[in-house]
């Protein structure tokens, strides 16, 4: 008998680290409930809520102020399609993009014609037990803490130092069944790593999404900072959300061998195909690792391991594509990055063209 879609969804358990280019966007779900985390430009996020048949968000929630975090939430908010439970961000005085700008219509505009349900909450460490919108699923804030929060960012600096959008990135933990299961880091930079890991005695799960796309750290030894937060999290699996090509080439090489210093056995995977992993066209044309996921890089064949899922099922936490179906797709690449034995990290260069 063929299962029909609302059976096929029934005890679904997951989440979804979409392949949204640069950017990060995370959707986690419990059968057709759903928490949306980070919606960045695109329709990578559309087009994943569609093929799960989801039209209600329990949260959406918003990582900072950054546009490859929130530059399709006003579309999100403005699209009767969908209602949101609640929409969760920490305000930013110091960001006055149209984006942002145009957000904060938007989510008072869909809170009082009734499409937002429950309105807008900010996002610190006390916000945990609030975000909670399934016995077996559960979200805990890491960062920031609630004094950090309360100062926001500032063009000068505070008592704890100069906070900008990305040190106040909020960073989320999500377990399945009381596994650790995934960290999002958002965009978070040396400062609130350092901060978070004072205040935290377990920052552990099984799969790290990598800060900030694997982009060169801007105010830090980005082989220093990998290795910092590799050694809090002890990841076995480190995904780098990001695109092919573009302005700055991720993920930078130091931060791979950051990793690699840390979690030497930890596998690694790219949404998308690196330019440094891989600089011939035509691309590799092999897709049988790949899941069927909405992912952006798809189209074009530009998918590394593109969209991965993290689910749980009677043996544990299982990831899409497999790192075995992974590893034997880099076997195409011409100098994979995330194999040590295949290309030779370059020495550290001085700081130079960086993402802010």
């Amino acid at each position: 008998m063929t299962s029909t879609p609302t059976e096929q969804i029934t005890n679904t358990l997951e989440v979804i680290v979409l392949d949204v280019g640069h950017g990060n966007c995370a959707v986690v779900r419990d059968s057709n409930r759903c928490v949306v985390v980070d919606a960045p430009p695109g329709t990578t996020l559309f087009d994943e809520l569609e093929r799960c048949g989801i039209t209600n968000i329990d949260h959406l929630v918003l990582s900072h102020s950054d546009l490859d975090h929130m530059g399709s939430a006003v579309k999100l908010l403005w699209d009767t399609r969908f209602t949101v439970g609640m929409i969760w961000y920490n305000p930013d005085g110091a960001k006055q993009s149209k984006a942002w700008q145009n957000l904060a219509r938007q989510a008072y505009l869909r809170y009082r014609e009734g499409g937002l349900l429950n309105g807008q909450r900010n996002l610190n460490t006390a916000s945990t037990a609030d975000l909670s919108f399934s016995n077996r699923v559960t979200i805990e804030v890491l960062h920031p803490d609630l004094e950090m929060a309360t100062l926001g960012p500032s063009e000068t600096a505070t008592p704890l130092g100069r906070l900008t959008a990305n040190t106040l990135s909020a960073v989320l933990r999500i377990s399945l069944e009381n596994s650790p299961a995934v960290l999002l880091p958002a965009d978070v930079d040396a400062l609130a790593l350092q901060r978070m890991i004072s205040l935290n005695d377990d920052l552990k799960a099984h799969v790290l999404v990598f800060p900030h796309h694997g982009g060169k750290a801007k105010t830090s030894d980005s082989r220093q900072f990998a290795s910092m937060i590799c050694q809090a999290v002890q990841p076995e699996l480190v995904v780098f959300s990001m695109a092919r090509g573009g302005r700055f080439s991720n993920p930078d090489p130091e931060m791979v061998s950051g990793v690699r210093t840390a979690r030497p056995q930890a596998h690694i995977a790219c949404t998308q195909l690196s330019t440094h992993c891989h600089r011939e066209t035509p691309l590799p044309a092999a897709k049988s690792h790949l899941n069927l996921h909405a992912a952006a890089g798809s189209s074009a064949g530009a998918c590394c391991a593109g969209t991965v899922t993290i689910s749980l099922s009677s043996g544990g936490l299982q990831i899409t594509p497999s790192p075995d179906q992974h590893k034997q797709f880099i076997q195409l690449l011409d100098r994979p990055l995330c194999r040590a034995d295949v290309i030779p990290v370059p020495a550290p260069r001085p700081h130079g063209d960086v993402e802010t």
